[in-house]
């Protein structure tokens, strides 16, 4: 088998087995985040970017360094950016779409790079200053409807997966400040933006309420999402209610699929049937002229 598999495609394959099999059973689970802590390099190179990645968090690092981070959204992301582009990284974590998006939209184009959690925003600075383009603002503040101080609730083994809300007593907590991320935008001189992508466990609506000004003077948005119905509830929000502000702020809603591709939304109900619990997909929003 090893002779017939690239030595590329053998390290996806043991990290898609890594990550679908072994990390389920508790046991099991705890065992193979200790190997991966161990295995995590400093930085890994995706494509001309270079990523730092964080020591203590086996699940968004351990995947970047076995290559099998959100393919889908990282293939449409390189579709969808081009040179002069304004974007939005809003739930940046270590830094991997800012990276990509600095090095894509060049020293004519800029980035915005918002992370409250203190311990990934230190490894997005670390990817900013590796990359080295010049192009990136970045704030330690998470995106909200209002500006206040605000609770977030830390995974212990999932640095993504940290919440503004409480999902279990027993996590940790940091306060950190939360701003409209149009107040944000303003302060740093910038008007209309060309991409939005927003990855924050459920507080998505808040975000967008927080993004109205921009959302509405941007006519050429692309936003990607995720989108988590049992989150959006978790967080306070309703999922209908929330894709049907998106089409209200005139975008075209698709739903992106794990290949990259673009499905459009006709029924949302369906779309909150089909990802119950844990399951959550993506969401693509376009301005329509």
């Amino acid at each position: 088998l090893c002779g017939m598999v690239s030595p590329a495609r053998l390290r996806v394959m043991l990290a898609e087995f890594v990550y679908c099999y072994l990390l389920r059973p508790w046991p099991l689970r705890q065992l193979t985040n200790w190997t991966i802590r161990k295995l995590l390099p400093k930085s890994v190179r995706r494509g001309d970017s270079t990523i730092v990645l964080n020591p203590r968090d086996p699940v968004v690092s351990g995947a970047l360094f076995f290559g099998v981070y959100e393919k889908g959204e990282t293939a449409f992301v390189q579709r969808a950016l081009r040179s002069g582009m304004t974007v939005l990284d809003v739930g940046a974590n270590v830094g991997y779409y800012t990276a990509l998006a600095a090095r894509r939209v060049g020293p004519s184009g800029r980035v915005i790079a918002l992370e409250p959690d203190p311990e990934s925003f230190e490894y997005l600075e670390q990817t900013i200053a590796a990359n080295e383009v010049g192009n990136v603002d970045a704030f330690q503040c998470a995106a909200a409807d209002h500006e206040a101080k605000m609770t977030l609730h830390i995974s212990k083994d999932n640095r993504g997966d940290n919440r503004l809300y409480e999902p279990d007593p027993k996590w940790s907590k940091v306060t950190v400040t939360a701003r409209p991320a149009d107040d944000i935008l303003k302060e740093v001189n910038v008007g209309p933006v060309d991409f939005i992508k927003i990855d924050v466990q459920g507080f998505e609506a808040s975000v967008i309420k927080g993004l109205q000004n921009t959302i509405g003077q941007s006519e050429e948005l692309t936003l990607l999402a995720e989108f988590w119905p049992k989150g959006l509830r978790d967080a306070g929000g309703d999922p209908k209610e929330f894709l049907e502000c998106l089409r209200d702020h005139d975008l075209q809603l698709h739903e992106l699929t794990p290949k990259g591709e673009l499905v459009e939304l006709t029924d949302f109900d369906d779309l909150i049937a089909r990802h119950k619990g844990r399951r959550y997909t993506n969401i693509v929003g376009r301005k329509t002229k």
